[in-house]
């Protein structure tokens, strides 16, 4: 069979249409691909950044919390302290109305002891009485003695805390030991110098 020339120019533009045909319908398919995908980033996407976000909240309300709760706890220790430092004012103004009471108690008995040794006695008496003069005078004595010893002093009352003084501890190692403070322990070895210097000076 012998093709006329228009005849190959015909095929050849057949076999054109049918292949740009094709061609357009795989773009076709292939857009509607990348379309579909590129829709499902997206959504994906927009799923990521709401939990990134309920996060963060989440985060936020815990930390809020956090900081509420130290808040509180700082509250507590400061009441805490305060209250601790009241009541060792308390005990230090006590101790020192101890002391004070003690002192003036010591120093009655030294002037009480010191008037009776210098009592004046009178001739006669000291003649028709010379045994019974003395005998008061020693009982006045032993009365002012045995005035301070019925109120022990801060060393007798504390024997524990100078004795581990005595050995030498330093005033944080008497303090842990006892359970005491650290202000109480100075407090108590200040008074106890204190009546140490008013029994000296008697």
């Amino acid at each position: 069979m012998n093709m006329q020339p228009w005849h190959y120019i015909v095929l050849v533009g057949a076999v054109v249409l049918v292949w740009s045909n094709l061609l357009a319908r795989g773009r076709g398919a292939n857009k509607t691909k990348s379309q579909d995908s590129s829709d499902a980033g997206l959504q994906q996407m927009e799923l990521a950044l709401e939990q990134f976000m309920e996060n963060m909240e989440q985060s936020q309300r815990d930390l809020t919390g956090l900081v509420l709760s130290s808040k509180e706890q700082e509250k507590e220790e400061a009441r805490r302290r305060e209250e601790r430092i009241a009541e060792l004012e308390e005990r230090c103004t006590r101790l020192q109305r101890e002391m004070e009471l003690q002192a003036a108690s010591v120093a009655a008995a030294a002037a009480a002891g010191g008037s009776a040794g210098q009592r004046p006695v009178a001739p006669a008496a000291a003649a028709s009485q010379p045994v019974e003069a003395p005998q008061e005078g020693l009982a006045e004595s032993a009365a002012a003695a045995q005035a301070p010893a019925s109120k022990p002093g801060i060393r007798q009352r504390f024997t524990m805390l100078f004795d581990l003084h005595e050995q030498g501890l330093s005033v944080e190692q008497i303090a842990k030991r006892l359970g005491m403070n650290k202000g109480e322990v100075l407090l108590i070895q200040q008074l106890a110098k204190q009546e140490g210097a008013r029994h000296e000076a008697s």
